[in-house]
């Protein structure tokens, strides 16, 4: 039994290590939590009180730490995403605050970019991160290039997901909820607002030059699945995409500058098709 059982726990853990370190974000959304180790949801008083636990049971003060920002980010970032959907903030898809700038990504060059991503987990303490480098075709869709920690392409486009890498190209599994999710990442990139606002509640922020955006699934699976759709960015440029189930569950992209210049036949090749 003692064998079984520990047979059992490693391919658990195995599982769960895979799918964590996944380069398509659907599948980093779709990694169950944890169960809880007691039944019952903690008070205001109960989660402080566990905080200091487990800052005094911590083996060394950077873990405790960590723990905390960790906790504080999660925390910061709901409040965000709780504001940024308020009633108040709802917009129309023809709304006239927002056709300049809708306008202006409507026709956005080719462009190339360096990015971070970090996935969220409610039973990790750190984030798992990646690297690479995205590629936005107003015709062909985004292209994310994975360089760290392993090579891998993945392509968003009007047909769906395809990953390459050192295997071979594999289509992503048929889900009508990825797919969903996935055109909507092509329509956001290229500020679709009427096409979103089929199945997604719009809602938008803008302080001087900086902006944000939140798309809410009208449907009731894809927003248990996906959560919500939100992206920031300053004027004419895009320097943040999150894919957020739960504010402790989420897949936040950063974006680096932007070069803009017409992608070349072999970049049309490789990173998209």
């Amino acid at each position: 039994m003692n064998r079984l059982s520990l047979l059992l726990g490693t391919r658990m853990a195995a599982r769960s290590e895979s799918r964590n370190k996944s380069t398509e974000w659907w599948g980093a959304l779709q990694c169950p939590p944890k169960p809880c180790a007691k039944a019952g949801t903690p008070t205001r008083f109960g989660t402080f009180a566990l905080t200091l636990s487990v800052l005094r049971s911590s083996r060394s003060t950077s873990k405790a730490l960590l723990f905390l920002l960790w906790a504080l980010v999660s925390l910061t970032r709901a409040a965000e995403s709780e504001t940024l959907t308020d009633p108040a903030y709802r917009l129309a898809p023809d709304d006239p605050a927002w056709r300049d700038l809708a306008a202006t990504f409507a026709h956005q060059p080719d462009a190339t970019a360096q990015f971070s991503e970090q996935r969220f987990f409610p039973f990790k303490k750190a984030p798992v991160e990646l690297k690479g480098e995205s590629r936005v075709s107003a015709t062909r869709g985004l292209s994310l290039h994975y360089t760290a920690p392993e090579e891998r392409i993945v392509i968003l486009d009007a047909q769906g997901v395809l990953v390459r890498d050192a295997r071979g190209e594999n289509a992503a599994p048929a889900d009508p909820r990825a797919a969903a999710a996935n055109a909507a990442l092509v329509q956001v990139l290229r500020f679709d607002f009427v096409a979103l606002a089929e199945h997604f509640e719009l809602f938008g922020q803008r302080e001087g030059a900086a902006w944000k955006l939140a798309f809410v699934p009208r449907a009731a699976d894809l927003r248990r699945a996906v959560g919500m759709i939100i992206i920031a960015g300053d004027a004419d440029v895009l320097n943040r995409i999150e894919i957020r189930r739960s504010p402790k569950q989420y897949v936040a992209i950063q974006i680096g500058p932007p070069r803009a210049a017409p992608f070349t036949a072999d970049e049309l090749q490789r990173f998209f098709r």
